[in-house]
């Protein structure tokens, strides 16, 4: 089972997103303090991170950053969520590593389908 790991300091976010992540059978851990989800991403070792943009202390570009540095994670993907639709800050989160962007309010259709792609399931021999 694949394991997610979402971060938002909005705690209705993260229920909804839980619960649809859940009920495609994905595992899921929850982090709502952005100033903690590095140490979780180390602990729980996620398939995939999902992100919000705006949180306060630190923002989803100064996460994104964050797990770059770390050796393990160079190539897990790492999703942004937000309701700023500016270009500038959807490059800013690329340049900073992010795998790629999801508007807010979450659409369970795109949410899924894109972590669908991102994370395949494992074909058994």
């Amino acid at each position: 089972m694949k394991t997610i790991l979402l971060i938002d300091d909005s705690l209705t976010q993260l229920l909804n997103a839980k619960i649809t992540l859940q009920q495609a059978g994905y595992c899921v851990e929850i982090v709502s303090d952005p100033l903690t989800a590095v140490d979780r991403i180390t602990e729980v070792r996620p398939d995939l991170v999902l992100t919000d943009l705006n949180m306060p202390n630190l923002d989803g570009i100064g996460v994104i950053r964050a797990i770059r540095q770390l050796d393990c994670c160079s190539r897990l993907p790492v999703l942004v969520m937000s309701t700023d639709s500016q270009k500038h800050k959807f490059q800013e989160a690329r340049d900073a590593g992010a795998t790629g962007w999801l508007m807010k309010p979450l659409r369970q259709d795109a949410l899924l389908g894109v972590i669908a792609r991102l994370l395949p399931e494992e074909q058994t021999p």
